[in-house]
């Protein structure tokens, strides 16, 4: 259960160049400080050609940070790591940095020698980007913590939502209806529609409505009302139990007989946007 827990430290775009800001600016600050496996022995070069050439450690190590935090990221498109992905994706750029240091530090490495020397690499890299890596990581988890508590601070002091009518406009901004914003359950969508599903007395309401969940996300942004699924947003106050599978996740609301399915894209953001609403009932 551990390892499946969403790892939501580098989503932030902002968090991610502040770990390769940091890895690049220790590594060079720290290998030419600290000299350390006697790392200035490994070649002839002395003074502002030995600080450029162990400065060169670093600069590829923040390289290989942008490429894998953005590029390769993207381009796989990883929105959320969980513990054991994120896990998985430092080894492997690990492994891409003891590759290119050794490539590096002996450009004219051939087949055999490099395939002895890769693991002398990797002892010498691993310990080195541990550390960085992990100072960034407690330094953007500190920032991110007193952001969010300064936030909860915010809305403590502000008053609790009102609950009044939220109107609904269809894709072309028109205001089609209004529903008592304590509520609504959940929306569906199919198609070019979706389906707004609220309570009157104790029938379930079903309202519909041109537009796409892309706007109902932007509608809703400042209220509970989440995306779980491609075709579902639920109302996480709600929410009356959440049923964890092996391969799925279905959620049970007030008053709603079927289970709304959470699938995998956004079960990471959905969980810890459900934990970060527990925190602010229990701020």
């Amino acid at each position: 259960m551990f390892l499946n827990q969403p790892f939501t430290i580098l989503d932030d775009v902002r968090n991610r160049w502040i770990l390769v800001a940091f890895c690049a600016g220790f590594g060079i600050v720290f290998i030419n400080v600290f000299v350390p496996f006697n790392i200035n022995r490994w070649s002839n070069d002395s003074g502002l050609k030995e600080f450029l050439h162990l400065s060169g450690f670093g600069l590829i190590a923040g390289l290989i940070l942008i490429v894998s935090q953005f590029f390769i990221r993207s381009i796989a498109g990883i929105r959320h790591f969980s513990v054991l992905t994120f896990g998985c994706w430092f080894l492997g750029e690990m492994l891409v940095m003891a590759t290119s240091f050794l490539f590096y530090q002996s450009p004219e490495t051939g087949g055999v020698q490099f395939l002895s020397d890769i693991p002398d690499s990797i002892k010498f890299t691993f310990p080195g980007i541990l550390i960085p890596y992990s100072l960034a990581l407690l330094f953007i988890s500190q920032i991110t913590s007193r952001m969010r508590l300064s936030e909860l601070k915010i809305k403590a002091n502000k008053p609790a939502f009102e609950h009044g009518l939220l109107d609904f406009p269809d894709e072309k901004g028109v205001v089609r209806f209004s529903v008592a914003s304590d509520q609504i359950l959940y929306v569906e969508s199919a198609d070019n529609y979706v389906f707004v599903y609220y309570t009157s007395g104790n029938k379930l309401i079903k309202q519909i409505l041109r537009s796409s969940m892309k706007n109902m996300e932007a509608l809703f942004i400042h209220f509970p009302l989440k995306r779980c699924h491609r075709s579902f947003m639920v109302n996480l106050l709600k929410i009356e139990f959440v049923e964890h599978g092996k391969a799925n996740c279905f959620i049970k609301l007030f008053g709603v007989e079927k289970l709304i399915p959470v699938s995998r894209k956004f079960y990471p953001e959905f969980r810890s946007t459900i934990r970060r609403e527990q925190q602010e009932l229990l701020f």
